[in-house]
């Protein structure tokens, strides 16, 4: 079997958090095009996250005329990209932002995210801070 077809979600979501820690630390480095695709990737976790909005159905385009039970060995391996990931999330959210709301944790970490691709409105030292702490422990709860 391929490890090719297999699931990678974990490992990018860790990569990207590290990265993302590094940039905030050194916010030029996140003004490359290649910076953007993990930069907005957690971004658009962090909306799933804030709305529960993660999705459990893998296929698209004309996979999805044809029947759930002929892709069940790989719908086993796909269902739950998601439940490692938002477990982690959920403990870094816990971890960082204590008695904050889920809805303004998540703000203040995309905030940073923002900032970091816009290189505008850049948010104070204790923001960066709780950020950089947050895509470190987020990155640590994927190992």
């Amino acid at each position: 079997m391929s490890l090719l077809g297999l699931d990678q979600s974990d490992r990018l979501a860790k990569r990207f958090a590290s990265l993302a820690s590094a940039y905030i630390e050194m916010p030029a480095g996140a003004q490359t095009p290649a910076a953007k695709i993990p930069l907005e990737n957690l971004f658009r976790l962090l909306q799933m996250f804030r709305y529960n909005a993660f999705s459990d159905e893998p296929r698209s385009g004309v996979l999805e005329m044809t029947p759930l039970r002929d892709h069940a060995e790989q719908l086993a391996l796909e269902t739950e990209w998601h439940k490692h990931i938002g477990a982690a999330l959920e403990a870094a959210f816990g971890d960082v932002f204590h008695d904050t709301s889920k809805d303004d944790a998540v703000g203040e970490v995309q905030s940073a995210l923002t900032w970091l691709v816009t290189n505008t409105n850049e948010p104070s030292e204790s923001v960066r801070n709780r950020a950089k702490a947050f895509f470190e422990r987020f990155a640590t709860s994927l190992a």
